[in-house]
């Protein structure tokens, strides 16, 4: 426990140190999350489309799939791929839940559609550009491992 002095105004002097008890808060109101979102005015006409974030998981699942279905043929390798399949859960609920406290948009504002997200901006660190970029450069490598991962695994059943 950590010690605070008080100073005494009447007598103008430093009174005894009282012990003071420190604690942590991670969340400041456990049951208000209002204070942690953030209103981002235009993030719903410049900011990736939910849908490619469903498709990016989606790509994910399909290659977890293809090591379940090609490689699960031993109680070790089903451990092993047990702990792959937890990790990625633990994966994509931290996506969601920075996704939660993300910034939203303004009341009322427009959310485009996915043909209007591709054709459309993407605000990014270094600039602009466009939502079909965007979702090249957040589904390409997960596609090819998704690809690759099922080469390898036919490959593997096959000899």
């Amino acid at each position: 426990m950590a010690t605070q002095p008080i100073y005494d105004l009447a007598t103008e002097t430093l009174v005894a140190p009282t012990p003071v008890r420190r604690h942590l808060a991670i969340v400041p109101d456990a049951g208000n999350y209002d204070d942690l979102e953030r209103t981002a005015p235009g993030i719903a006409s410049r900011g990736v489309h939910p849908a490619t974030l469903g498709l990016l998981v989606g790509v994910y699942a399909v290659m977890l799939l293809t090591f379940w279905t090609f490689f699960a043929r031993d109680a070790a390798t089903a451990l092993v791929l047990t702990v792959v399949s937890v990790f990625m859960i633990l994966y994509f609920g931290l996506i969601a839940g920075g996704i939660v406290l993300s910034d939203t948009p303004a009341p009322g504002e427009h959310l485009r559609s996915f043909p209007e997200f591709i054709k459309g901006p993407v605000d990014i660190l270094t600039g602009t550009i466009t939502g079909r970029e965007a979702a090249i450069q957040m589904l390409f490598l997960p596609a090819c491992m998704a690809v690759l991962a099922t080469i390898i695994g036919i490959i593997a059943r096959v000899s």
